[in-house]
């Protein structure tokens, strides 16, 4: 907006009394830079009151002259005189011509007028003097931009200023004597159709224009994305609410049109046609800090960086107290003049977390987590605890006081069951949730928030009727097949025979566009040895009688009671030894390595329409141990197939648990790995296409991790605005490991190669094999576990296991 400047050249002097405190300014909508008039402007403490003109200026002044005289003070006038003034501008062409009058003591703000010099006279009645005026036809005055100045007060002390009316937010200022603040920017109730701000004026500014954050990790988070006009030096605070992406806001508003392959080329990089900065000012509500990140996309250097940062401190109500900058690149970490925050600070102030977003109705039950283990909880019960528990049969939902990660053990099954999870910091003290304890709930959990509230029986049994599993499932199982198998020879259609864990992991050894790395000496024992094991003993036979039993189906302790029986009837049964030997001569004798894994492979586990995550039991085998032997390695594998846990998921489910079997996944161990990992083929954060990834130093496990300790959580993109790369990677979190000090997990190049692993085992599962998703190639998710081992090479990365991921 055009605003008219005034340089005074006084052709007859005028003395300017000290004692007196002059503020001059103008007054500005934020959000349309609009000049606000009627606006009221008070002297803290002091009586006098003046009024914004019609274009929005003001003069306030407080004291007593010295003597009476014209004084003249910016673009103003005072005259304190008896007498009224005369007052006549005219151009030099004297073709545009002004008169006023200005009574005694008044303050007369001098008019706006077109580009060009003028010349005032003013005159008593008794004398006459004459002026010259300069206006370029922008500021107010010319060498200040919408400014106040503070000429001084009597006392010496800051003055404050409050500005009102009716529709806007008040505003109070702090005036430094003999300084200049920036002019004074008003913010509306409501605005009908924002856009942006050019300054955040105060915390309520933030609040007007804040939006979600597309990553829902983010939990109680709110954003304001920003753009920096680099050309117009020009920072925008996009309306968050209104515009969600940069370039829908570059286009919009700023202009820009030559598309959405071109913005993200070059406004993300380093390059001669950007003409943009992009980033996000988010304020983390738990620990009450406003933090800048930028996406793994963007290029900039520290100098940047810190430019950026700097505008934010200049045009908003931030300091350098409350705004940090969170590093996601580690050359950011370099860095270090802005404040920086780490990912362990920002999760520590965060209350709430939406893990597994979906709705159910049970009964609330506060159970501590150490409690859990001897406490019962069923598929009715929505279970409150103080911790993330290593693992929950079938619940109604989960709520805990401990944050989790969205590869957690709880998660997965809360996925796999399409059953509510959250985390909530405040839970287990909070009164109001401690007075739904034991009464019928209902619970939705959203990226922003949740609902907890009583409900009736009524609601709930028509919702359990229309969500939970109805019909019986039977499950394939060939129990003839009596031969080791070469994982070589296996695929998909071996589920029938060896289980959904080695039959997925035959296909790693199928896909033909490269080589997937998987641990060495690899075969599967078939189920024909698990049933003739069940049969020699008559162990099938007591499973179906328990089966039918009355009492074992409506009595949870009794039930618990007699799986425990009939696993430890299984364990302690002996093993067909022409089964063992067989083992052992395939292993070499324990001759290539020291140990090897025994891994539980079961018609009802990494199945699309049953995960089965974490249901049942792998064991080792270590050479000369008196106790890990191969017998007992088999044994206790095949007795997990009736775990609690596990019988309870299936009975959920509705899947008939005498058609269920258990094979067994065998290679080497990995005692001493360098990392391990689990990665989801799909971006479980937002719309992006790429990888999620969660990876751990050494044995610190990632599905079950101990309280406080963080891991790398990162975005891999399958998608690069760098021409001939094929990966970008965005971390979230860093890990917390001390051994670790401060370096990541795995390096970028791992990262990529595993990426590249990755993306041909997921064209394998989802251009090769069955599957009801009726979803594109991007959202296509399979779930595949890693390690980094140093064992037999310098690190390398090994694919354990895949499964689809629905």
């Amino acid at each position: 907006m055009k605003r008219l400047v005034f340089v005074l050249a006084f052709i007859v002097s005028a003395k300017f009394a000290f004692s007196q405190i002059v503020y001059s300014g103008h007054i500005y909508d934020a959000g349309t830079g609009l000049d606000v008039s009627g606006a009221s402007i008070t002297l803290i403490n002091k009586p006098d009151t003046v009024t914004s003109n019609s274009f929005g200026d003001f003069v306030l002044k407080y004291g007593v002259s010295e003597e009476s005289r014209l004084q003249f003070f910016h673009n103003s006038m005072f005259w304190d005189g008896e007498k009224p003034l005369s007052i006549k501008i005219a151009s030099l062409d004297s073709r545009s011509v002004i008169s006023d009058m200005v009574n005694s003591s008044e303050t007369y703000l001098l008019p706006r007028l077109k580009t060009g010099m003028y010349i005032m006279q003013v005159s008593d009645g008794e004398s006459e003097h004459h002026y010259k005026l300069l206006s370029d036809g922008v500021e107010t005055v010319k060498v200040d931009k919408r400014g106040i100045f503070h000429s001084g007060t009597a006392s010496g002390q800051n003055d404050t200023i409050r500005i009102e009316k009716e529709g806007y937010y008040p505003r109070e200022l702090v005036v430094q004597k003999r300084s200049k603040v920036l002019g004074i920017a008003m913010l509306k109730g409501d605005y009908e159709n924002l856009h942006y701000f050019n300054e955040l004026v105060a915390p309520v500014a933030f609040d007007i224009i804040a939006g979600k954050p597309a990553r829902s990790n983010l939990g109680d988070v709110k954003q304001v994305k920003l753009v920096y006009d680099i050309k117009r030096d020009e920072l925008y605070y996009m309306n968050s609410k209104k515009y969600s992406l940069h370039l829908d806001f570059a286009v919009q508003v700023l202009g820009f049109d030559k598309g959405h392959f071109y913005f993200n080329q070059t406004q993300y990089t380093e390059n001669a046609a950007r003409r943009f900065f992009l980033a996000s000012l988010n304020y983390y509500q738990g620990i009450d800090k406003y933090v800048l990140q930028f996406v793994t996309a963007v290029e900039m250097n520290c100098g940047q960086v810190e430019l950026l940062y700097d505008k934010i401190l200049n045009t908003s109500f931030l300091e350098r107290k409350n705004i940090s900058f969170f590093p996601i690149k580690q050359e950011w970490e370099a860095c270090t003049q802005v404040e920086q925050i780490s990912s362990e600070e920002l999760y520590q102030g965060q209350n709430y977390q939406g893990m597994n977003l979906a709705e159910n109705y049970g009964y609330l039950r506060k159970v501590s987590a150490a409690d859990l283990e001897h406490t019962y909880v069923g598929r009715r019960d929505i279970v409150l605890t103080d911790g993330v528990p290593n693992d929950l049969p079938v619940v109604a939902g989960i709520i805990t006081s401990e944050f989790q990660t969205p590869l957690s053990h709880i998660n997965v099954l809360s996925h796999s069951r399409n059953t509510p999870n959250m985390a909530l910091r405040e839970a287990w003290q909070s009164e109001e949730i401690a007075a739904l304890s034991g009464k019928l709930v209902y619970l939705n959990v959203k990226a922003e928030g949740y609902e907890l509230r009583e409900a009736s029986l009524a609601e709930a049994e028509m919702f359990w009727r229309e969500k939970e599993p109805q019909e019986t499932v039977v499950l394939e199982k060939n129990t003839t097949y009596n031969q080791l198998v070469d994982m070589q020879d296996a695929n998909f259609s071996f589920v029938d025979r060896i289980g959904g864990k080695a039959a997925n992991f035959g296909e790693l050894l199928n896909v033909s566009s490269v080589h997937i790395p998987t641990p060495e000496n690899t075969f599967a024992i078939p189920f024909y040895y698990y049933q003739q094991h069940m049969e020699s003993y008559g162990l099938d036979v007591w499973i179906a009688d328990l089966i039918t039993d009355t009492s074992f189906q409506l009595d949870a302790d009794y039930r618990r009671s007699m799986l425990t029986k009939l696993q430890d009837s299984i364990m302690s049964s002996p093993i067909n030894q022409n089964l063992v030997s067989m083992v052992r001569e395939k292993i070499h004798d324990f001759r290539d390595f020291n140990a090897f894994r025994f891994r539980s492979s079961t018609n009802a586990e990494d199945l699309e329409e049953f995960s089965g995550a974490g249901l049942y039991d792998s064991y080792s085998a270590k050479k000369g141990h008196n106790t890990k032997t191969i017998e007992s390695a088999i044994s206790k594998v095949w007795a997990s197939l009736w775990n609690w846990r596990a019988f309870e998921e299936r009975s959920y489910f509705k899947i008939d648990h005498l058609s269920c079997a258990m094979g067994i996944l065998v290679h080497r161990s990995f005692p001493d790995e360098d990392a391990n990992g689990v990665l989801i083929t799909k971006n479980l954060y937002n719309t992006n296409p790429g990888f999620t990834i969660n990876v751990q130093y050494k044995e610190y496990s990632i599905v079950f991790p101990e309280p406080g300790i963080i891991h790398d959580q990162m975005i891999l993109f399958t998608w690069s605005i760098n021409p001939g790369e094929e990966f970008m990677l965005e971390y979230l979190s860093f890990s917390n490991i001390p051994e670790l000090n401060g370096q990541r997990v795995m390096t970028d190049q791992e990262v990529y190669e595993l990426g590249r692993y990755a993306m041909q085992i997921k064209r394998r599962f989802y251009y090769e094999l069955p599957h009801n998703c009726d979803c594109t190639f991007d959202n296509f998710g399979v779930d595949i576990e890693f390690k980094v081992d140093s064992d037999v090479s310098p690190r390398k990365i090994y694919v354990k296991q895949a499964r689809l991921y629905n």
